[in-house]
């Protein structure tokens, strides 16, 4: 479907969009940017938008038509007046304010008392601003640093966003950083448990095999079994902080053992 017959003509769609993919990056030293590319729910339209992002900072750029066709002298142009995602940060914050504002009051069940605070001053602020044309003109030419109210919302901005570096970005890193190794190392921690856990139930298979060589009545008394194991302090299952399996977990092993066939009078 073409740009003219998605919900906004002219620019990008504004609907849900769907199945986001990456079309097209390019890095300007330290700042990569990248085009987001995916379908409107609603119509199908395109819906594109262009991510700038150095260290911590994120910032999100909407694609009109024409933009899209010349995008490297857009994102050139864009680097060299270093502007801000005006638009975008806006639409949020009204996003944010409608959403928990629907029906004309706030719906906040949840919500801290400070995140209602923060929004029904924004809700205020928007409206006010909304009345009197200033937030037009702030979307009209957001970039505008000669203009004292674009320049003041500027300047808001830029203290927002060097707050956020300078107070979050190392804790961003190491949190990223941590959920990566989390990912990358969690099907190597369960593949490492199923291995600890076969040989631990081998060793209590083998443990049990030899108790009712002894006294083959037990082989009906796992509770017994379990505790004569236990008090066995087998290296084998001996755990990482140094005690042993509990009789609990030595009955949840003979059990699953016996409900897999297991031969008891077999110790190999």
């Amino acid at each position: 479907m073409s740009d003219a017959q998605s919900c906004n003509p002219g620019f990008q769609c504004q609907g849900k969009p769907e199945k986001t993919r990456i079309e097209w990056t390019t890095k300007y030293g330290d700042t990569l940017y990248e085009l987001y590319v995916s379908k409107c729910v609603d119509c199908g339209g395109p819906v594109r938008r262009l991510l700038r992002t150095s260290g911590a900072s994120i910032s999100v750029y909407e694609i009109s038509a024409e933009d899209f066709e010349n995008l490297e002298e857009y994102v050139a142009a864009l680097h060299e007046s270093f502007a801000a995602d005006v638009e975008a940060r806006l639409e949020q914050l009204r996003d944010t304010v409608a959403e928990f504002n629907s029906r004309g009051l706030f719906e906040a069940k949840g919500l801290d008392v400070f995140h209602v605070r923060l929004i029904d001053k924004a809700r205020l602020l928007l409206s006010r601003f909304a009345k009197n044309g200033q937030l037009q003109q702030i979307l009209d030419d957001p970039d505008n640093m000669e203009d004292d109210v674009t320049a003041a919302f500027l300047l808001g901005c830029l203290a927002t966003e060097n707050f956020w570096i300078e107070t979050h970005q190392e804790a961003v890193f190491e949190g990223y950083a941590h959920i990566e190794g989390r990912e990358s190392g969690r099907p190597l921690a369960r593949a490492a448990r199923l291995r600890q856990g076969k040989r631990t139930r081998r060793a209590v298979i083998e443990a049990a095999a030899k108790i009712y060589e002894q006294n083959s009545l037990l082989r009906r008394n796992d509770s017994k079994t379990a505790s004569l194991i236990e008090g066995l302090k087998l290296e084998a299952l001996r755990k990482r902080d140094g005690t042993y399996l509990g009789c609990e977990a030595i009955i949840k092993h003979l059990r699953a053992a016996r409900r897999g066939g297991a031969s008891f009078g077999n110790t190999q």
